[in-house]
């Protein structure tokens, strides 16, 4: 599916794609945040930090949640560094559609290996979104290769 599929999709039915996210994709998790593979990933190991509550500034966040990310930054982009030599930290706030063209009304995090801000064709309309068996096996694939 083209990721513009899959956000007319959730536009159209007023999904949260981030509230509705299963348990399983979750690569780690505490009190205030999550992670999990990009579905519509940039580039490899392409990982999004996403706060448990819906928010849609970064002014929103408490101070526990501005430390849960935080901490979980500093662990992943370590992690990341292990195998990829840089790692972008990209904030998309919820503020979805508009000049930004952004897709999720939902605060989020992107942690990007290896992909030079600003790169033609991440946000071109051939970008796929993952299928439920991908997204999957990508999961599993991360967990196991980060696990220390």
């Amino acid at each position: 599916m083209h990721y513009d599929e899959a956000k007319n999709y959730f536009d159209s039915n007023h999904i949260c794609p981030f509230c509705q996210e299963k348990h399983p994709h979750m690569i780690h998790e505490n009190e205030h945040m999550f992670i999990i593979p990009a579905r519509a990933p940039y580039v490899e190991d392409h990982l999004l930090i996403i706060p448990k509550r819906h928010v849609t500034l970064l002014q929103e966040l408490t101070h526990p949640e501005l430390q849960s990310l935080h901490h979980l930054v500093e662990i992943w982009t370590n992690k990341l560094h292990s195998r990829h030599e840089a790692v972008n930290l990209l904030l998309r706030d919820g503020l979805a559609n508009g000049i930004s063209q952004k897709s999720v009304g939902h605060l989020h995090f992107h942690l990007i290996p290896d992909c030079p801000v600003g790169s033609e064709g991440n946000d071109s309309p051939e970008r796929e979104f993952l299928d439920d068996q991908t997204y999957v096996t990508i999961t599993q694939t991360i967990k196991q290769t980060y696990q220390k």
